[in-house]
């Protein structure tokens, strides 16, 4: 009412969500044909406005009483620097924008939708609702060229198809899959080499994949090439066999897979009384036999893996910390305590309940009840994919270790 010939539109994945009927907590506005200064002092009344992304046409706006912030832009274009980098764009406001022209500047036509509050219409000039209702994941225009405005986007891709369940079209996977390498990119910047995509993006997007579905994020990386570039020990895993008394599952590779599986299994919040594995959790189970391959050994006709945990653990806290997985804050990932993890994950399935003493249970499982619950959702996991012959796991050890931890705690 302010501003009577302002345009305001709701953009972005809130018009996605919406769309698909799922929550969503981020809504951004666009507003045009005013400019920012007219547009903060018009807000202004009505709450606090915080112009810092001002010279990028965006503002903060805090409404009295509202829980968070809304994000307010105005119409942009955006011209990427060539280096691939995610924030090397010259941007551009301009009020008088068309919304179209706005929206081709964005990633996936799923999030180039916006809502006319004023027409009640969808603006969708990329057919994004056609590809909601086709759950496919699709570039804007030429996906190359949109993945070499910002690498980070194909981190995006795989995210995204994770956490919506949607198949990637094949031109943007294909290309995707011939642009993953630039994900290790680096530019001079005063003598020195920066990464293009830094290590703290990689992170949270990898994070968020894994969060939303283990097996298809693990998949997805792999079939991409990032896997083998970023995570390069996980790699092995391929075609190192295991013995079929205790893995007729298969190869390490295919165990590990099975393991991430049953993180997400209704068996598991069956085990578990409906608690869900955390972040560290997944990170740990991808991780929790990745030394195999390097212990590897055959003795009396037997394949052993003499040290993997150890070794495991060492491997899994360097990758960690390369990848800055500690740096993603609401997933809570230790680097020293994902090793713990990796190094102990044999432990509760070969435990002699008969002989081990209380204090050693409380050391292992109570003394720090995160990382002792966290230990037995990973011994679950790892027990979970260790298929018998006959094809079914052994948990008997696994269930009696947790009916003793419920006396104990009880008694603690």
């Amino acid at each position: 009412r302010r501003l009577p010939e302002a345009g305001v539109f709701l953009v972005g994945g809130a018009v996605r969500d919406l769309l698909l009927g799922r929550p969503t907590k981020d809504f951004d506005l666009m507003v045009a044909n005013v400019d920012g200064e007219r547009l903060a002092a018009a807000l202004a009344p009505l709450g606090g406005v915080n112009l810092v992304g001002r010279d990028f046409g965006v503002l903060k706006f805090y409404a009295h009483g509202a829980d968070a912030a809304v994000d307010i832009a105005l119409p942009r274009t955006e011209r990427a620097g060539g280096s691939g980098g995610y924030r090397d764009f010259a941007v551009h406001s301009d009020p008088h924008l068309r919304i179209e022209d706005d929206l081709s500047r964005r990633d996936f036509t799923v999030n180039a939708i916006a809502w006319s509050f004023a027409d009640r219409v969808f603006i969708d000039p990329f057919d994004g609702q056609g590809d909601l209702s086709r759950r496919m994941l699709r570039a804007v225009g030429d996906p190359e060229r949109r993945f070499s405005e910002d690498f980070s986007r194909m981190l995006r891709c795989i995210r995204f198809s994770c956490q919506l369940g949607f198949t990637i079209e094949e031109k943007t996977w294909a290309a995707v899959r011939r642009m993953a390498f630039h994900v290790q990119d680096t530019r001079d910047i005063q003598d020195e080499a920066v990464r293009v995509v830094p290590h703290e993006v990689i992170a949270k997007e990898m994070v968020k994949a894994f969060i939303a579905d283990p097996v298809a994020a693990l998949d997805l990386f792999e079939e991409s090439g990032m896997l083998a570039l970023l995570i390069p020990d996980l790699m092995l895993m391929h075609g190192c066999v295991q013995p079929k008394n205790h893995h007729s599952e298969g190869d390490v590779w295919a165990h590990t897979r099975l393991a991430l599986s049953m993180l997400m299994a209704p068996a598991f919040r069956k085990m578990f009384r409906g608690e869900m594995p955390e972040p560290e959790t997944i990170f740990a189970v991808l991780f929790h036999d990745v030394a195999k391959p390097r212990t590897a050994a055959r003795k009396d006709e037997t394949i052993t893996y003499y040290g993997h945990p150890d070794r495991g653990a060492e491997i899994a806290e360097a990758a960690s910390r390369r990848l800055r997985l500690a740096s993603v804050e609401f997933a809570d990932i230790d680097p020293e305590r994902l090793g713990w993890l990796v190094k102990h994950h044999l432990l509760p399935n070969l435990l002699d309940l008969g002989s081990v003493r209380p204090a050693t249970l409380v050391n292992y499982f109570l003394a720090d009840p995160v990382r002792g619950r966290r230990l037995l959702h990973l011994s679950y996991a790892d027990a979970s994919a260790s298929l018998r012959p006959d094809g079914k796991p052994d948990l008997k050890t696994l269930r009696r270790l947790m009916a003793v931890l419920g006396e104990l705690k009880k008694k603690t």
